[in-house]
């Protein structure tokens, strides 16, 4: 079921693809060796920061035979950090990454196996979706869990739709709903209002899109999807911008890597977001907005779980069961999910679900429900990313922008982007 539920919004969000450095391996000690030392590592701001260091406390006051040194930082210069550390052989016992990189680290023996840790019972996967799990296994080998999960959404500028007489679509709306809706804005305001976002270029929307026709956008083995659903994705938009209901190409590129921006900005009055990102805007509009599922999530959803960001081992960790146990503490404690909160993202683990969102209400709660609306009726997540995705994900919007600007017809742009993104693919 699809749930609309009002509030203010601003976000922000940011994703990267680097190459990983060489590794060495070591295995565990015993358990009963006395007090380790173990490193953990993640990026964030200065709230993700104070909220993690209490959780890490409350790890050490349940295990005083552990320390953990706290390594944080800002996203810039992340992953070159962390692969200068992996190249010199001392990289963190754990650490924080997103799905992109997932396979590069695993493929290169850079990451425990959790799956050793759940054999032992130090790690618990009581209350995981398999398809999360799934969603982190690499070669059979447990390569992360996902610490923060978000799924795909759609809002709308409740207040500028009043001001011009324009309905709200219902509550499992269909694309063509979404087309009405964006033309009679865009028609109602004269123009100065344009219904929704150009999101042609958006590999994220059309992931929704592909698996709502049975598709993948990528499997483990390379592109999951026919050109018949991306001509058809891309044509949509075209019609999209030949009716007037979404802005010129050039006004599109302002705002590529920000679509929410341009509602906030009253360029238009609907787009695509993440869950986790609504919650975090409240008060940057004095306007009302609601929350939605995708268009088109009926009959057959797209939607999934998705990892904000995941938790792994390092192969390299002389203590990987110390290790094991702080994750498990992160992922499947409630006291820690009732300090962590959803700053990274809603849990994958059912669980610990009611404790990390116990105090959320208006948008928070909003995003909260939409969350568990997918996970109640969802797709199921996709494998983990291949080799090569992040330049795949660069390569669909850039394609796309050159059929935003005309130098490309569909039919063109779906040939050149299925040539370079298979060799992108090897």
């Amino acid at each position: 079921m699809n749930k609309r539920h009002s509030s203010r919004i601003i976000a922000g969000a940011a994703a990267a693809t680097l190459a990983i450095g060489l590794a060495g391996c070591s295995s565990a000690e015993p358990a009963d060796e006395g007090p380790v030392e173990i490193r953990f590592t993640w990026w964030g701001g200065d709230a993700r920061h104070e909220l993690t260091n209490e959780a890490l406390d409350a790890f050490e006051a349940e295990n005083p035979d552990i320390t953990v040194v706290r390594d944080f930082g800002g996203f810039d210069g992340y992953l070159d950090k962390v692969t200068t550390q992996y190249a010199g052989g001392n990289s963190p016992d754990v650490i924080q990454l997103y799905n992109e990189v997932l396979v590069e680290f695993a493929d290169r023996g850079q990451l425990y196996d959790l799956n050793e840790a759940v054999d032992s019972g130090v790690l618990s996967l009581d209350g995981w979706p398999q398809d999360v799990i799934d969603m982190n296994t690499v070669d059979g080998e447990l390569a992360a869990l996902t610490f923060g999960s978000n799924t795909q959404a759609y809002f709308f500028d409740d207040t500028v739709s009043a001001e011009y007489g324009v309905a709200l679509p219902e509550d499992g709306f269909s694309w063509e709903d979404l087309e009405d809706y964006a033309t009679a804005v865009t028609e109602a305001s004269g123009g100065s209002v344009f219904g929704t976002f150009d999101l042609s270029h958006s590999y994220q929307v059309f992931e929704v899109w592909a698996k709502q026709n049975g598709e993948e956008f990528l499997t483990a083995d390379g592109i999951g999807f026919t050109p018949e659903t991306l001509e058809a994705y891309w044509d949509y938009w075209d019609d999209m911008r030949d009716v007037g209901a979404v802005p010129t190409p050039d006004v599109s590129s302002e705002y590529l890597g920000t679509p929410y921006d341009a509602v906030l900005q009253g360029v238009v009055a609907s787009t695509f977001l993440f869950t986790n990102q609504f919650a975090s805007v409240a008060d940057s509009t004095p306007n009302e907005l609601s929350v939605a599922r995708m268009p088109g999530e009926s009959p057959s959803p797209g939607q999934y779980l998705r990892a904000a960001m995941n938790l792994t081992v390092s192969a390299q960790s002389e203590h990987p069961e110390a290790a094991a146990r702080l994750v498990d503490f992160l992922l499947n404690s409630e006291e820690a999910n009732a300090i962590l909160g959803t700053d990274r993202g809603f849990p994958s683990n059912a669980d610990v679900f009611a404790a990390a969102t116990a105090g959320l209400e208006g948008p928070a709660a909003a995003a909260a429900e939409i969350f568990e609306s997918v996970r109640a009726d969802g797709s199921p997540a996709p494998v983990p990313a291949p080799v090569g995705s992040g330049a795949v994900n660069t390569l669909f919007s850039e394609v796309a922008q050159q059929v935003q600007f005309g130098q490309l017809t569909v039919s063109e742009a779906t040939e050149q982007f299925f040539t370079q993104a298979e060799a992108e693919l090897g």
